[in-house]
């Protein structure tokens, strides 16, 4: 199988490695700055800039793409940017021969507030600019020839090895926006990697949107806890806030997958994850 992973960064990376370790050939791609780096771990590595919109040039013939840029990183660029702008660019960039496209979008296209639980049939209605940008770019997806039979994973908050979320905040005795009572949605990102390869095998569909989770959503107090007493330090204080945010179901990609995920809850993935690393990567929740 030939595989395309877009954006081979925390999630892609993973992803592209096992496509590798399959046996597959993988490309994936960079701005320029990682060629090396991607050559030597056995990917065939393109320089590829989304946000260049029609200018982008022709992509290689592959059986599987996977679309996983992550936030705007960049001066000047917005989500809008990669995931629409960007998102659009790759589809009419791949030959017509182009078999199964994987968007990785984001929970964060839910807007509910008090706790519902939500799964792939809840309403979207984003109230920030990154999840309105996704599922604008699902919404292309789905419309597009490239996307007869393309899959939308929404994404979890991404932990694991080298990433710990709100570590910065309890490392600097930082107090944090929002209530504790709020809900916190999380995936491992080996778990989500593991999805992601799974889907890329489906039997031929239409479409299909899978949300990826692993369904035992604590509050913020719970989480911020738990990494607070991993690194040996009190757990800052929460000022302000309201909601208690949402809770995401993971009922049909594990149903339909029959995907057994490693880490069932935060608590048994944090503890495999090495708090101490948030020390050298930190990424706010």
């Amino acid at each position: 199988m030939r595989r395309l992973v877009i954006g081979c960064g925390y999630l892609g990376e993973r992803v592209a490695r096992a496509w590798r370790d399959a046996g597959d050939e993988v490309y994936a791609t960079t701005r320029g700055d990682r060629t090396e780096v991607l050559s030597s771990n056995g990917f065939r590595p393109l320089a590829v800039d989304v946000t260049a919109g029609p200018a982008l040039r022709a992509l290689p013939e592959v059986d599987t793409v996977l679309f996983a840029v992550g936030r705007a990183r960049l001066s000047g660029v917005t989500m809008s940017d990669i995931h629409v702008t960007g998102l659009r660019a790759v589809l009419d960039a791949l030959p017509a021969s182009t078999g199964r496209v994987i968007y990785v979008s984001t929970t964060g296209v839910y807007a509910q507030n008090v706790g519902e639980w939500v799964d792939e049939a809840s309403v979207t209605e984003p109230l920030h600019e990154g999840g309105r940008a996704c599922l604008t770019a699902e919404r292309l997806l789905r419309a597009h020839v490239r996307g007869r039979n393309g899959i939308v994973l929404r994404m979890a908050g991404l932990y694991g090895a080298g990433r710990v979320p709100r570590a910065n905040d309890v490392i600097q005795g930082k107090s944090i926006a929002g209530s504790p009572d709020a809900y916190v949605n999380l995936i491992h990102v080996d778990d989500a990697a593991h999805a992601a390869v799974a889907v890329a095998d489906l039997p031929s569909v239409t479409s299909r949107t899978y949300v990826v989770s692993d369904g035992h959503p604590p509050t913020r107090g719970e989480y911020v806890g738990m990494v607070a007493a991993g690194m040996a330090l009190p757990a800052p204080p929460f000022t302000g806030g309201n909601g208690r945010g949402k809770r995401v179901h993971n009922t049909r990609i594990v149903r339909e997958l029959d995907l057994h995920l490693k880490y069932v809850s935060f608590r048994e993935g944090l503890a495999a994850s090495h708090p101490d690393a948030a020390r050298r990567v930190l990424d706010p929740l």
